[in-house]
Formats: C-alpha cells, sequence, structure tokens
C-alpha cells in the first residue's frame, strides 16, 4: 500500500482514520515515532488511505502566500499566558462566541500530549503555550468533521502536516471550518520527552503535573527559559522555574537532533502555507519593526492565506495591536522553517540509541556550556521583586536594578 513510504509518513492517522475496515494501525519504532501498517486481509483495497495522504497530495493542500502582520494581543493577561503575541487565545475566542470547538495539543493527566477540542473559555488554558513534543492525534479529524456536518464552527491548531491531515482527510470545504498552522521547528517523540521528565520526578522525588517550554514570567518572551508544576508525597503542589533535565532536553529539539525524520524533509515548510493562519513568534522583530509597541511582551508572526483567516482577522483587529509587515522583513528574521526544513545533522541517527543506552551521558551532552541554574534564579527573583511596589523601591535605592 503506498499510503506513504515510512520516510516521508508525518504521523497525521488521516489513513487510520478514514479506513472503514480498520484495516489500517499505527505502529511505534525504536525511537516512539509510529508509522501504518496495512492488516492485508482486512483491506478493501478502495483506495481511501492513499486518497487522503497528504504527503502524496501536499501541493494541492498549500494558499498562495499570505499576507504578513506582527500583532500582539491588547490583553495583558492573554499575552502573559502566551507563548508570543496572544493571537491563537483571540482567535480561539473568536470562534467560541460562534458556539465553536477549539482543537489543539493539550498535556493530559499523565503528561502525553494529545489534540483535544475545548468549547469554553476556560478549556483554552490547556491549549495555550508552546509544546515540543509530537502531538497524538487519535479520532480528532473525524470528531471534526461530525461537527462541521452539524453546522457548528471549527478553530483546528497544529502542526502544518497535521493541518494538512485533516484537510485532505474532510475532502471538501467547510465554511465554518478554520485552520491555523504553525511555523515549525519539528516535533521529537514523547517516548523521549517520558524519559526526561522521569529522570526529572527520580531527582526531585516530585511528579511533574505540568509543564511549561517557555515561561514568560521567568524571563520575559524568549526561548532561554521553563517551568513546571510538580507534586510532593504530601500532595503539596511547588513551581519550578529551572530543571536541569528539561533544559537539556528544549536545547536537544532546538539543535535538531531529536526530531522525526520526517521533519528533516518537511514538504509544508515553505512560504506556501496550508492553514487558513499560520502563526508564529515573530523572532527578530526588533530590527525590523523597531516601532511596535511592547515587543518584550511578545509578538506573533501572523501569515493571513485565505478569506477565512481575512474574514476571522477582520473580526478581531478591534483587539488586537497589529502591524504590517513584509516577506521581505520576515526573511532577514531567524524563522528559517519558514523557508526550509530543519537541516538534518550529523549524528542524528545516534541520538536515540545514545538516549536508550546512556540517558545521562545523552542529557548531560546538552548541558555543556548552557548556562548554571543560579542564573535564572537570579532573573526570576529580580523579576518577583519588581512585582512587589515596596521592595521594587528598596531594590532600586540599593542600585541593584
Amino acid at each position: 500500500m503506498n499510503i506513504s513510504s515510512n520516510k516521508y509518513c508525518i504521523e497525521c492517522r488521516a489513513c487510520v482514520q478514514v479506513c472503514a475496515k480498520t484495516a489500517i494501525s499505527m505502529i511505534p519504532n525504536e525511537e516512539g515515532f509510529s508509522y501504518p501498517s496495512v492488516d492485508t486481509n482486512a483491506c478493501s483495497d478502495c483506495g481511501l488511505c492513499t486518497t487522503v495522504c497528504p504527503i502524496l497530495h501536499a501541493e494541492e493542500l498549500k494558499f498562495p502566500t499570505g499576507s504578513i502582520y506582527a500583532a500582539q494581543s491588547k490583553d495583558e493577561r492573554t499575552l502573559l499566558k502566551s507563548s508570543s503575541g496572544g493571537i491563537f487565545s483571540c482567535i480561539a475566542e473568536c470562534v467560541l462566541k460562534k458556539n465553536g470547538i477549539v482543537y489543539g495539543a493539550a498535556w493530559d493527566e499523565s503528561l502525553q500530549l494529545r489534540h483535544i477540542g475545548v468549547d469554553s473559555s476556560e478549556g483554552l488554558d490547556k491549549l495555550r503555550g508552546s509544546k515540543y513534543v509530537h502531538s497524538e492525534i487519535g479520532d480528532t479529524y473525524k470528531e471534526i468533521r461530525r461537527a462541521l456536518s452539524s453546522g457548528r464552527w471549527v478553530y483546528f491548531v497544529g502542526t502544518p502536516c497535521q493541518v494538512a491531515g485533516l484537510k485532505s482527510f474532510l475532502r471538501k470545504n467547510y465554511d465554518t471550518l478554520l485552520t491555523s498552522d504553525l511555523i515549525c521547528h519539528g516535533t521529537p517523540s514523547q517516548m523521549l520527552f517520558n524519559k526526561f521528565v522521569s529522570q526529572m520526578e527520580k531527582e526531585r522525588g516530585q511528579k511533574v503535573i505540568d509543564y511549561k517550554f517557555r515561561d514568560k514570567k521567568i524571563m520575559g518572551w524568549t526561548c532561554a527559559s521553563s517551568s513546571s508544576f510538580c507534586k510532593d508525597i504530601r500532595g503539596n503542589v511547588h513551581y519550578l522555574y529551572y530543571d536541569r533535565n528539561m533544559r537539556a532536553y528544549f536545547r536537544a529539539f532546538l539543535n535538531g537532533h531529536i526530531t522525526r525524520y520526517d521533519c528533516y524533509e518537511c514538504k509544508f515548510a515553505c512560504p506556501t502555507r496550508v492553514g487558513d493562519i499560520t502563526l508564529a513568534d515573530y523572532w527578530g522583530i526588533q530590527q525590523q519593526h523597531p516601532e511596535f509597541p511592547q515587543i518584550r511582551k511578545g509578538v506573533s508572526l501572523l501569515i493571513v492565506n485565505s478569506h477565512q483567516g481575512e474574514n476571522i482577522l477582520n473580526e478581531i483587529k478591534k483587539d488586537l495591536v497589529l502591524l504590517e509587515s513584509s516577506m521581505d522583513k520576515v526573511r532577514q528574521t531567524t524563522n528559517h522553517n519558514l523557508y526550509a526544513p530543519t537541516p538534518k545533522p550529523e549524528g542524528r541517527k545516534d541520538s536515540y540509541k545514545l538516549a536508550k543506552k546512556d540517558f545521562i551521558a545523552f542529557r548531560d551532552l546538552y548541558l555543556k556550556g548552557d548556562k548554571p541554574e543560579g542564573y535564572f534564579r537570579k532573573i526570576y527573583i529580580k523579576k518577583r521583586i519588581k512585582q512587589l511596589p515596596l521592595l521594587n523601591i528598596l531594590f532600586r535605592s540599593l542600585g541593584k536594578d
């Protein structure tokens, strides 16, 4: 079955969800990434799996390059909760007001990343923030098709390949469907993420119950900070602003050493996008648009690729700080995955093998040259002091600002 060769499979599960005979299953390999396997006895040779494979039809699913903006939510609370400019939240709230459902990646109770649907503002907290792990789609596409068929609005956010999988699975346009693809660096496996979390729990003697890859409460809008909530044996919950294990995981991710193989040849890492709206951080905006206000609080790169995207933007404009930009300006920033996939680094084939053989040695590779925990502690304490007026005055009077 030419669903897609293992080299290019993106694990979107479109083929699994479309198969009426349940003849296709996803089988994990030794790195924790899953690939389709066909039960030839159950298969009726209907060809639907090849019809909905987004890799086999990638170019058909793309929009022309859209309009480009720098954008930021005007709501301070939304900004603090968001990884960049809070635009996802603004769009999601707009769809919820239409009695819609918003789908995105969320941690479950075991810290496994899965796509879920929420229909309330409270539920959006689970979907906010960047999560650098492969998200399990499950039967999300089937759920979305049922919601759309009943006339409900749906907003789906995911990696470009996940958005492409949904569009290919649906095989028709819906007036009430809105999609956002992310400028994606690639996705590591949940299995490896679990190893890092387990080591963190072992060292601290606590259970990790939530994790945030980029926490603005520590260093503001940056890729340098992360945090977690942990529960001790007495049931007390502690906020941790740094852990060396998770810091190492993030650095391994940024280096491209733990990415799924198909990501190195991604067909969607290009200016022609598959989502109605493309979302990303506008890294480098200080040089391209120094006039943008409150840059340090986070700015989103917003690419509007379709009429559906334009209509939604017009509805939420009043809630945004919005500045028109250009592809020429974006090309001068560090959003390299808008133009090309992450290059496969030398030694990638040994990354997961070493993690399995000697995890501590693997982790320590990515702590070399990193800033010590005390560096993050100092920044965090300073930020906390500045949030307390009397202590802030004393701090400044001592000349420590």
